[in-house]
């Protein structure tokens, strides 16, 4: 990760637009574990790829429920053999309606058999990329932010002398990005008729005589 202030920035993102209760569930995809148990409080929390991951399967081809997670982040899906547009199909799959998906990609972890001159090109070129990838997955993207400029290379000691500069131009120079987040929803429930919802609470909770069946 691109120093703590980016992994914080990411915290904070995923706090604001996926607050978690009890009963939420997240997964991550990602080579390295970037969530922390104070993120996701009392959620059940399923992590997929990283060394220590509760769960190993490939990350197109997920034994998963559809429809399950209320949050799912997706990290580095460059990195993936099988192509980050199938990841991140699989990963909209096991998202429940509502439910918020975000893309984190960074120059730090270049793609799969890409040479080192194609890791040097800001991943901030690939915006629109990430945009087509989510809303072919049917998902509606919701904000797309520039979290660091600096190279994922650099030593923690100058990303946190350089952070402050960072995180002022950052926003100001989106192209040159090399963290990009991409913040998608899924938006595809249909809402319930007032009149299928009379019936349903009239046959199911209520007995003959006026006596709740809860009684």
């Amino acid at each position: 990760m691109q120093g703590h202030r980016v992994l914080e920035m990411l915290r904070r993102e995923l706090g604001s637009l996926c607050p978690l209760r009890f009963g939420d569930s997240f997964l991550e995809l990602a080579p390295v574990a970037l969530l922390r148990p104070e993120w996701t409080g009392p959620a059940w929390t399923v992590q997929v790829g990283s060394g220590n991951a509760g769960l190993h399967a490939e990350p197109d081809r997920l034994p998963l429920a559809s429809d399950s997670f209320s949050c799912v982040l997706v990290a580095h899906a460059g990195m993936s053999s099988v192509g980050a547009d199938a990841v991140i199909a699989e990963a909209a799959r096991v998202l429940a309606p509502e439910g918020h998906l975000f893309l984190l990609e960074i120059n730090a972890c270049p793609p799969a058999g890409a040479s080192s001159l194609g890791t040097l090109v800001p991943v901030g070129l690939q915006r629109r990329v990430y945009r087509r990838w989510l809303e072919n997955a049917g998902l509606g993207v919701r904000r797309q932010r520039t979290l660091s400029l600096l190279p994922g290379q650099l030593p923690q000691s100058l990303h946190r002398r350089l952070g402050r500069v960072d995180a002022l131009a950052a926003p100001w120079l989106p192209f040159l990005g090399s963290c990009v987040l991409t913040v998608a929803r899924r938006r595809d429930v249909a809402p319930l008729s007032p009149r299928g919802a009379r019936l349903r609470w009239s046959r199911l909770s209520v007995r003959p005589g006026g006596a709740s069946q809860w009684a």
